[in-house]
């Protein structure tokens, strides 16, 4: 009788997953100009090998409800799961709703922030196992670059236990922070940050700081991919930077604010 429960919940888990194969629509380096929510940090993500990253296979949501901030698959909304931030009188929080189209539904909350208000949402196989994970991004408050600070909540799915939820704060979140590693074909998040710290030419400048993470049961830093600085100009810019040394990075970062770090793994 368990063995059947179990087979039935995770048939109701999958059965909509296996409908629509998600498909590669863009690299990185595209331009990201019909976004939901553009971003400057968009035009700084560090090439790879010369060449932008391939971003891993998505589909992009579109907002089927704008009223209840309610976003959807573009074409195949009864098939797919939704995402919808709302807010609850008399809280102090906001609330991410995935809503499987079973009738399952998962919560998890959100900073209110502008909320209760989702930008942008894509979906990938993010950790391999075969079943559309998500990745939702809220905006905040900031004004000028600090504009480029988002909140970003990833739904992955878990087997019987259906799907778990983590957060991130980092900046400029966006189709080009969902990577994929050519050499192992798996995702990779990148995670961008923002730093101002001399260089070696004595002169104050400004840093994109990314760092990558892959999925290992959890998320972890790939220690075989090395965060990338690179330096904040009035143009587009991929190179990561010369005027800092290996040791003027470290002592920069750890001289750095609490949210580099907040990630919630």
């Amino acid at each position: 009788m368990a063995l059947v429960l179990v087979g039935l919940l995770l048939s109701s888990l999958c059965s909509w997953s296996q409908e629509v194969t998600v498909t590669n629509l863009h690299s990185v380096g595209d331009t990201n100009d019909l976004e939901p929510w553009p971003t400057l940090v968009a035009d700084y993500v560090p090439y790879q090998r010369g060449q932008p990253w391939p971003s891993v296979p998505l589909i992009r949501y579109v907002e089927i409800d704008t009223n209840l901030n309610i976003w959807g698959h573009p074409t195949l909304q009864t098939k797919f799961p939704t995402m919808q931030e709302v807010h609850d009188a008399d809280t102090d929080f906001a609330t991410v709703i995935l809503r499987l189209p079973n009738g399952q539904i998962y919560k998890t909350y959100n900073e209110i922030v502008t909320g209760p208000y989702l930008a942008a949402v894509y979906s990938g196989d993010f950790n391999g196992d075969g079943v559309p994970d998500f990745f939702a991004i809220k905006p905040t408050t900031g004004c000028g670059i600090a504009g480029e600070q988002a909140l970003g909540v990833f739904a992955f799915s878990d087997g019987t236990n259906g799907y778990r939820f983590t957060r991130v704060h980092g900046w400029g979140l966006g189709r080009h922070s969902l990577i994929l590693d050519p050499a192992t074909k798996t995702f990779r998040f990148m995670h961008t940050t923002f730093c101002q710290t001399e260089g070696m030419d004595g002169r104050y400048h400004s840093f994109w700081v990314h760092r990558f993470y892959k999925w290992d049961g959890s998320m972890r830093l790939d220690d075989d991919c090395p965060p990338v600085w690179v330096q904040y100009l009035f143009r587009p810019n991929h190179e990561p930077t010369k005027l800092l040394t290996q040791q003027m990075k470290e002592r920069a970062w750890a001289q750095g604010w609490d949210e580099r770090d907040s990630i919630e793994w």
